[in-house]
């Protein structure tokens, strides 16, 4: 019979929680970081989505595509964290284009 291999893991091990605490701090760094830089990344980010990585922002069309940025820039940054940066207020319209087809 195929038996997989089971993997046991210590979910409060106290490096793992060691690791994953500095990863958040880290992640919150860059948040800090963000919220304090953010108006000089204005209006070329509004609109977009953003990624900070090594206290560096990068500015893309999607979050996907900043992401891909910040990890290229900062491989062993694993506290990168992104956002999308909308400044406009008030009600924003979906249409589904089959939809608005048929009217």
């Amino acid at each position: 019979m195929n038996e997989s291999p089971v993997a046991a893991e210590n979910r409060n091990d106290p490096a793992r929680l060691a690791r994953i605490k500095a990863r958040r701090e880290r992640a919150r760094g860059h948040r800090d970081w963000l919220d304090a830089h953010l108006d000089e990344l204005l209006p070329q980010a509004d609109g977009k989505s953003i990624a900070v990585a090594g206290q560096e922002a990068f500015i893309a069309e999607s979050v996907d595509e900043a992401k891909v940025g910040a990890r290229a820039a900062h491989p062993d940054d694993d506290g990168a964290m992104s956002r999308d940066v909308r400044l406009a207020r008030g009600p924003r319209i979906h249409a589904n284009r089959r939809q608005m087809a048929g009217r």
